[in-house]
């Protein structure tokens, strides 16, 4: 992924979403990183950047932040939780974020 595909995704988001995007990669973030994270599941890649604001959102009103690794585990191991799910029940990989922070939250 380059800064043009990047930008193209966060313009697709709402401004506050793609602000929370931004936090979320931080000024460090690899694009391999992230793209191994994301090649690693059947998402898309839309999907995966909201539920990064998603999560980024929900640890900042809990005033608790991650390093990138980690954010991005977290949103892997979601995306292991649902792999068994048939696709068709299977929620978007940000309502899936939302629901496993909500019931399970992200422990230190």
């Amino acid at each position: 992924m380059n800064e043009a595909e990047l930008q193209k995704i966060l313009e697709g988001l709402d401004a506050t979403h793609a602000q929370a995007v931004n936090r979320f990669l931080g000024k460090s973030s690899s694009p391999e990183i992230i793209l191994k994270s994301i090649d690693q599941s059947d998402c898309e890649w839309t999907e995966w950047f909201k539920a990064m604001a998603v999560l980024q959102l929900w640890l900042e009103s809990e005033k608790r932040d991650y390093d990138l690794q980690r954010k991005l585990g977290y949103l892997s191991c979601t995306v292991e939780a649902f792999k068994n799910t048939p696709t068709t029940m299977r929620p978007k990989l940000s309502e899936a974020t939302a629901r496993m922070l909500s019931q399970h939250g992200f422990s230190d």
